[in-house]
């Protein structure tokens, strides 16, 4: 995964996610309630499933944009089931 901040101050994140069943796709959203610090955006990777489920390991692609404000994170954490599975500083573009 990675993020950056462009000149439009859009933050985006992107990446791949690991799945194991063929009905499956993942999104992220900021984490509610949002974190203590205002440096650090916290997301919650979400797995939704839809149709009839079958065993079928694949990646899936995953894209995240978020408006700044002025003075926007320093760094994203992404949370999966409560459990950190990213950090990244956030560039700028």
């Amino acid at each position: 995964m990675s993020g950056t901040a462009d000149s439009a101050r859009i933050l985006t994140v992107t990446g791949e996610v690991a799945l194991g069943n063929a009905d499956e796709w993942p999104g992220l959203g900021p984490s509610e309630p949002p974190g203590p610090d205002p440096a650090i955006l916290n997301l919650d990777l979400e797995v939704a499933t839809d149709g009839p489920g079958a065993l079928a390991p694949h990646w899936a692609a995953i894209r995240f944009a978020w408006p700044l404000p002025a003075a926007g994170p320093s760094s994203v954490r992404v949370m999966w089931m409560g459990v950190e599975v990213a950090f990244l500083p956030v560039a700028e573009d």
